[in-house]
């Protein structure tokens, strides 16, 4: 008997085996489906920027206990914002200041109810991407640790400057480290090695830095001398990079290292300057929405299309070596960026320290979903 049910099971499975099946559209396509940068090659197009989804239709991340101080931060956020936009409308679908605070209170309560559908608290919709079929590029940034001294010495030659006040026109970058324009108006915070790391910290907008005792210090975003903003990275591209060669700013570090000839030439092509805040010792970095910011949670985004204060759900690229996976993960806009335009690109905020400075060299494609509590009647 048991030798007949054996021979019935593996009929059914060779019979089933042999019928065609049918293709249908998932949320997460097979592997040949994804290109090594994370584009979903197969993916259908927007109409909008925002187009309604089905939240049952896909796989959902996980909210844990460590990821509710960070949703409660972020509604003390919300609910402290005084200014900015109140209303919203983006691809049509319209919202408000409000609506942004309920779904993050409403992601709380969904996070402590167990086995109930995001379905029952949100609306989901999908974020277009720059090629309208919702692939987003992600990017990193992260807050990096700078060796400097109190004191400036033959080592630690290169001011970090605090934004000087009552100033009609401000000086460029060459304007302040060639011609000394900032010098003896008490606004040196500390002394770098080189201007490159002082770059670093400025392109990251913040970071920390660490005094020959050991002792660490938050620098925090304290304006700029409203230069234009140019990229050096380009600049360096363009006149001495290989073609199709990708560039950070560390390879530019090591080229002015050995060609120091060229090094006025490429870090003066950007006269934009960033001036830093001095923070008391402990301090976590902020984003522009004045909370700390969460590793692998908080992003950087065109508030035009994510606005400050939204929740997303997210297909976030792992990158391996010749491919790249996804994990959904939870997303909170706490911050902005310079670089960030448009609904196709948002930063990803990696941590502090070198082991962040790798995890930033991030630059591949995922899907995002905008969150919007449900309206109860």
């Amino acid at each position: 008997m048991n030798f007949r049910i054996i021979i019935y099971v593996l009929l059914f499975f060779i019979a089933n085996s042999c019928k065609p099946k049918k293709v249908e559209e998932s949320a997460f396509p097979f592997p040949d489906g994804i290109t090594i940068t994370g584009k979903f090659k197969h993916a259908s197009k927007q109409k909008n920027v925002l187009e309604k989804i089905d939240l049952d239709e896909i796989s959902l991340p996980k909210i844990y206990r460590e990821d509710l101080y960070a949703i409660r931060m972020h509604k003390k956020m919300l609910e402290r914002k005084r200014r900015g936009r109140k209303h919203f409308n983006i691809g049509g679908i319209k919202f408000t200041k409000t609506d942004l605070e309920r779904t993050a209170e409403a992601l709380e309560n969904w996070s402590s109810a167990a086995l109930i559908p995001a379905s029952e608290y949100f609306d989901g919709y999908q974020i277009s991407g720059k090629d309208g079929r919702g692939n987003v590029l992600f990017t990193g940034y992260y807050s990096p640790v700078l060796q400097v001294s109190e004191t400036q010495d033959e080592i630690y030659k290169y001011p970090i400057y605090a934004q000087p006040k009552d100033v009609e026109i401000y000086p460029t970058r060459r304007e302040i480290y060639l011609e000394g324009a900032l010098q003896n108006k008490n606004l040196e915070l500390a002394y770098a090695k080189s201007l490159i790391d002082i770059q670093k910290m400025q392109l990251q907008g913040s970071g920390y830095v660490e005094y020959r005792d050991g002792s660490q210090h938050l620098f925090s975003y304290g304006g700029t001398n409203k230069h234009p903003r140019r990229s050096i990275q380009r600049y360096f591209l363009d006149h001495y990079g290989e073609k199709g060669q990708g560039v950070i700013i560390e390879s530019i570090g090591k080229f002015i290292t050995e060609n120091p000839d060229k090094g006025d030439e490429i870090l003066f092509h950007n006269s934009s300057y960033v001036f830093f805040i001095k923070n008391p010792q402990g301090k976590k970095v902020n984003g522009s929405g004045n909370v700390p910011l969460v590793s692998d949670m908080s992003i950087a985004t065109d508030k035009r299309y994510i606005p400050t204060g939204a929740c997303l759900f997210s297909l976030k690229p792992i990158p391996h070596k010749n491919f790249t996976e996804h994990k959904t993960s939870l997303l909170l806009a706490q911050d902005v960026g310079g670089g960030i335009k448009g609904p196709g690109h948002i930063d990803l905020y990696c941590g502090v320290g070198e082991t962040a400075r790798n995890l930033a060299k991030l630059r591949h494609y995922g899907k995002i979903w905008l969150l919007l509590a449900k309206k109860r009647t």
